[in-house]
């Protein structure tokens, strides 16, 4: 009658365990919805900074490319008055008049890359194969990858099934990053497309065997006006992320000095 209850160990290890899985729960839960919570602070401080940048482009737009234009119609017509040069002063005059006209395209380029970045962008998103928007741009560059002694392979996922996006405006992401391949490949090599799927992204892997980052330039590449290349805006692969972030999507990079890069964007199956 007044014997204690006795609980066996077994039951207490037990209960012991699932409280300590119910608490580990909780924590993991929570520190994903924190996570989520900071992703999402972080895309709409992105996209008012983008507003105000593109507003701004659009106002400096208008202001730079008026003035840009006439320099180049003049340089332009300065250059057929020149048409024949004979003394070596007029050769001179001639060659400094055509690398002016290239500095008035590049800052054309520039501008032009500018406002693509810092627009706001219109998606027109429709069921679209990757797989074929893959094969398409592929295609496009093939004739230039092969005079740079560039080998392209393709190991495309045929169960991939069409998805919700901007076919044009996912081609100039893929075109970018492609082109990014391209010049880290200066001797020729070889580029390795892979598409595949889980079940809730498609993935499109684009590798190189380049040159390769260095692990301190690896967060920086995606940095607007971050380039190690001569002449360029650093504005391609800046431009890459945000279409695929656009998309909901995400991109990352892994590269080895040396070895080559791959970068791995990911898209969700349903918009």
């Amino acid at each position: 009658m007044g014997g204690s209850l006795t609980i066996p160990v077994s039951v207490v290890v037990l209960a012991v365990a699932a409280a300590v899985a119910v608490a580990a729960g909780i924590t993991v839960y929570h520190r994903g919805a924190r996570r989520r919570a900071a992703e999402l602070e972080e895309r709409i401080r992105t996209a008012e900074n983008l507003a105000f940048m593109g507003t701004l482009a659009g106002g400096l737009a208008h202001e730079i490319r008026n003035p840009l234009s006439t320099l180049n119609i003049n340089l332009q017509l300065l250059k057929e008055d020149w048409a024949d040069p004979v003394t070596s002063k007029e050769q001179r005059s001639v060659k400094r008049i055509e690398s002016l006209l290239r500095e008035t395209k590049r800052l054309e380029q520039i501008l032009s890359d500018f406002l693509r970045f810092a627009g706001r962008y219109q998606l027109n998103r429709e069921p679209h194969s990757v797989n074929a928007v893959v094969e398409e741009i592929l295609d496009f560059i093939g004739p230039e990858a092969r005079q740079r002694k560039i080998a392209i392979r393709r190991e495309l996922d045929p169960s991939l099934q069409p998805i919700p996006v901007d076919a044009a405006l996912f081609k100039q992401a893929l075109l970018n990053i492609l082109k990014n391949a391209q010049e880290s490949m200066p001797g020729g090599g070889e580029i390795t497309v892979r598409t595949h799927r889980n079940k809730t992204f498609a993935h499109v892997d684009i590798a190189d065997s380049g040159v390769g980052i260095p692990a301190a330039e690896v967060d920086k590449i995606f940095q607007v006006y971050y380039t190690t290349k001569v002449g360029g805006s650093g504005l391609g692969l800046p431009i890459a992320r945000r279409i695929i972030e656009e998309h909901d999507g995400r991109i990352a990079v892994e590269s080895e000095p040396g070895k080559g890069s791959r970068f791995s964007i990911r898209l969700p199956l349903a918009g």
